[in-house]
């Protein structure tokens, strides 16, 4: 699954609560019914002085990381009836249930759901205790007597809401023959299962599931596995499923609604299909290929057939995450499954292409082999980041996909540089704790890492090794410790002390080389971005290459120094030019590298004289980039090096350029305003030759890649003021305007059109705002939209920011999208944004529930650069923190000290001036 974003809507504990309370009353019979908050108080119950989970009272079962496992469920029976007009839904279950030690207890979850209690039955038993910890999303089921060792059924009804939270069973509303339509859909990753039926709702806890629903007789019902049978009843039809193979309740999922599909096969006959809305199925025919390629490919890389009769990816139009592996029945926010050739973006087809990929290497890698618990999310996230790579690679070459790959290594590398940081397995105490480990460590830095081992093992050896893995753990779970076992059995090498040092410890090294002699002495140190020293070591697989790339030295690093000896292949020294050492080849490590004088000038040249890999010229300036942040290297080295890329024109590596310019220029704004403007003019001169080169206007046969650099390069020339590209991009705007069809503004360059009219808007100035909100409401693209949204926030006027924002709150901006309009919000706009977030804060905790509310947090607080502001928001949140967002809160402030302290060091530094009026002065 991409980062979830959870929905709206409150959540639904005091009516649970009364529901509860109102069903014990009418139970009577001396049976203790309670749903319990904060403070409550249960009386021991008979048999308190046995064993916990042989007596003892509910309490006890409070508060838990995890659930019990003196019972487990074997296989569920799950009925299900939405009613798309009420939006409710009514449901049963019978489970059964292996009781593996001595216990009067049953202990499973349930949230937001009224149990009908004289439902209530294990086998002949009725509980005589029904006990929820409303925070725990735990039900506890007491009963008179120990319970019979072996196997029983535990059934019940219920009923539940369906939400507007995008999570459990919710709600989505589209258009249908121009009448506003529900559709039911779920999302139980990572622990929302609970709110769709009783169930033991952790990974580990696989079983298998039969499902009926009773749905209206002309909607499609889609489940994890094909329609058995079905039989109707006038306007209601009852759908019974066939049943799975053992699956964790997290990937267990319903969808039902008006879709039509697209179907294609795979090479073993297995039925994969896309369903859209009515009138979109021709924008899933790219998702379906690369679905179909995805299938044959994983099955051969893994030895493993997909274990399923038919796969369906399914575009729903709330969601809340990117997309969801759920097993055989994948669900996508519409824009990360549908390409239409004509309105679509490149850069769209090949986030499809990747999203995609992603959850269908899940079927294999989170599906059929699942983590044991959350601690190991990364098993799933990092390798279905990994191997999403690897597929579209291999489906689209001429992508050069594991270039922009790096993209998502340096991401991982900025946010584990931070003290806030966590390791790639972390602990996790309670399951309000999970959403906040969505993030890029257990995704990106998980995915680097194992690009790291795999470099490090071997392509082939890693390969048999990962097809051993599956076959092992196939139906099962498995803990990191259980991958490096398989890994060091098939290969020999010390795999797990290896890893280890990568992921169960948060951070990373910076790899100081210093030349002496004919040596190159390196040594380890943690990297923190706000320049303090942390006590980390690791295990580093060096690489290394020097003077040319047809000889590569490795080195396994498992000391905090030592020496590389250098070679003749390295270059005379003496005569300068060919002489250059670069570590890290092709960014296959996890760690940063800073050169000592010597070697940084070689590199400064080996790259102006254009004999460095694509993957080497991001790592050098990304390197320096935070060593800059940090203090360790000088503005002024960071400005020298990125202006030897002025003639660079590959898209990764412009890519990575645009990323490091746009800060330069945000924080030279705040650190050096006299100054900040000639810097600007410095960035602009760095990337106006290959945007000029490209030009507005599409080349017949250009490539994919040029493509996508066109509007990356007009985009940063509009945020960095250049007249000419406004300009250009207003008048093109004018035309669109007025012919929506004109092939001067192709959807790949909107945005930047778009952003060129935000920078002349103003209250008394609001025809191009205004004009901007009528193509959002009258486009049907969902792409074309989110462009819109984007950037209507992209603008100094208070008002338009405010009036903006405050979309937010109304029907216009569906909550899964609320994230992209604050993305927009510029440094000059935050005084603004800030006081609007605090004056806002207890309507928008109300709004957005779960991860979506750190949106809020993580796009407006790092736009401060002082830590004056930073005490003003951590005093603010001080009351107001809650379990969900604390995490990247913290990560945020701290992000702001270090923002200040690197202004401070600009400031301070000598001769910043004048180096860039010697590098503006250059030709």
């Amino acid at each position: 699954m991409a980062p979830p974003r959870a929905g709206a809507g409150a959540v639904l504990l005091v009516v649970v609560a009364l529901l509860f309370v109102d069903a014990a009353a009418a139970a009577g019979g001396g049976m203790k019914m309670a749903t319990h908050g904060e403070g409550a108080n249960l009386k021991a119950s008979p048999g308190a002085s046995a064993p916990p989970a042989a007596g003892g009272s509910a309490e006890q079962f409070r508060g838990k990381a995890r659930l019990p496992s003196f019972a487990a469920p074997r296989r569920y029976e799950l009925f299900l009836r939405p009613d798309l007009v009420a939006c409710t839904f009514s449901g049963s279950v019978a489970i059964s249930v292996a009781v593996s030690a001595p216990t009067r207890f049953l202990v499973l979850n349930a949230l937001d759901l009224s149990v009908n209690r004289a439902s209530i039955r294990f086998q002949a038993l009725a509980p005589t205790e029904v006990v929820f910890f409303k925070d725990d999303g735990v039900l506890v089921l007491g009963f008179a007597k120990q319970l019979p060792l072996g196997e029983g059924v535990l059934k019940m009804d219920f009923t539940g809401i369906l939400n507007d939270q995008m999570r459990g069973f919710y709600r989505s509303k589209y258009q249908y023959k121009g009448k506003e339509r529900n559709m039911a859909v779920t999302q139980f990753e990572s622990v929302d299962a609970r709110r769709c039926f009783p169930c033991w709702d952790e990974p580990a806890f696989k079983a298998k599931f039969k499902l009926t629903l009773e749905v209206p007789s002309e909607l499609v019902a889609l489940s994890n596995m094909p329609v058995a049978n079905a039989t109707f009843a006038g306007p209601i039809k009852t759908v019974h499923y066939q049943e799975s193979p053992p699956m964790s309740t997290y990937l267990v999922a319903i969808v039902v609604g008006l879709f039509e599909y697209v179907e294609g096969m795979t090479t073993k006959g297995t039925r994969v299909r896309v369903y859209t809305q009515i009138g979109k199925s021709n924008q899933g025919k790219f998702a379906l290929d690369v679905g179909v390629k995805s299938l044959n490919l994983y099955k051969d890389y893994f030895d493993t057939p997909f274990p399923l009769p038919k796969l369906d990816m399914v575009a729903i139009p709330d969601f809340a995450a990117g997309a969801m592996e759920n097993y055989g029945l994948v669900t996508y926010r519409e824009v990360a499954l549908l390409f239409d050739d004509k309105s679509s973006s490149a850069s769209s087809k090949q986030s499809v292409a990747i999203t995609v990929a992603h959850e269908l290497a899940h079927q294999w890698f989170g599906n059929l082999v699942t983590m044991e618990w959350w601690t190991h999310l990364w098993l799933n996230e990092g390798f279905a980041t990994w191997m999403s790579h690897l597929a579209v690679d291999s489906f689209f070459p001429q992508w050069n996909i594991w270039a922009q790959f790096l993209d998502r290594t340096t991401t991982a590398l900025r946010l584990d540089s931070l003290e806030a940081s966590h390791p790639i397995e972390v602990e996790i105490h309670h399951a309000s704790e999970v959403d906040q480990i969505f993030d890029a460590i257990s995704y990106d830095k998980g995915a680097s890492v194992i690009r790291m081992l795999q470099s490090y093992l071997g392509a082939e050896r890693f390969q048999k090794a990962m097809a051993s893995y599956m076959k092992k753990y196939a139906y099962s779970n498995a803990k990191t410790e259980d991958l490096w076992a398989v890994l060091e059995k098939e290969t020999g090498e010390p795999v797990k002390d290896l890893m280890t040092t990568w992921t169960k410890q948060k951070g990373y090294p910076v790899i100081n080389a210093k030349i002496k002699g004919n040596d190159i002495e390196i040594e380890q140190a943690q990297f923190l971005l706000d320049g303090s020293s942390g006590s980390g070591m690791w295990i580093v697989p060096l690489t290394s290459r020097c003077g040319a790339y047809d000889t590569e030295k490795k080195l396994l690093l498992k000391l905090k120094r030592e020496k590389l000896v250098i070679g003749s292949q390295c270059g005379d020294r003496k005569k300068g030019g060919n002489f250059w050492t670069k570590l890290n080849i092709d960014g296959t490590g996890f760690y940063r590298v800073k050169y000592d004088d010597e070697l940084a000038a070689a590199l400064q040249n080996a790259l102006e004289t254009k004999k460095l890999s694509l993957m080497d010229k991001i790592g050098i300036v990304d390197d320096l980039y935070a060593l800059s942040i940090a203090r360790q290297q000088t503005f002024a080295s960071l400005l020298h090096l990125l202006y030897g890329y002025r003639g660079e024109a590959d898209y990764s590596v412009l890519s990575h350029i645009n990323t490091v310019t746009t800060s330069i220029a945000k924080i030279s704004a705040d650190a050096t305003p006299a100054l900040a403007g000639d810097i600007k003019q410095l960035l602009i001169k760095i990337l106006l030759s290959p945007a000029e080169k490209l030009g507005w206007d599409p080349k017949k046969g250009e490539s994919h890649l040029d493509v996508m650099l066109r509007p990356l390069l007009l985009t940063a020339l509009v945020q960095l003021g250049h007249g000419k590209t406004i300009n250009e991009g207003v008048r093109r705007f004018n035309i669109f305007t007025r012919d929506r069809g004109t092939s001067l503004l192709p959807p790949d360059t909107r945005k930047a059109a778009y952003l060129a009219v935000m920078q002349n808007v103003s209250s008394s100035n609001r025809s191009g705002y205004d004009a901007l909100r009528k193509i959002y409401k009258e486009s049907a693209e969902g792409e074309e939209r989110l462009q819109v949204l984007g950037i209507l926030s992209s603008c100094r006027d208070k008002g338009i920011v405010l009036e903006s924002l405050n979309l937010i709150f109304t029907s216009e901006v569906r909550n899964q999208d609320a994230y992209i309009l604050l993305r927009g919000i510029q440094p000059e706009a935050r005084e603004i944004s800030w006081n609007w977030l605090k004056e806002n804060w207890e309507l928008i905790s109300k709004t957005f529930a779960g991860s979506l509310i750190t949106d809020f947090v993580e796009t407006i607080v790092p736009l401060f650069t002082s830590n004056e502001k930073a005490a003003e928001i951590s005093k603010f949140f001080a009351t107001r923190t809650k379990p969900g967002f604390e995490r990247t809160l913290k990560q945020s402030l701290e992000n702001v000290r270090i923002s200040a302290r690197w202004a401070e060091g600009i400031r301070s530094e000598p001769g910043l001036a004048q180096t860039v009026r010697e590098l503006l002065a250059k030709p």
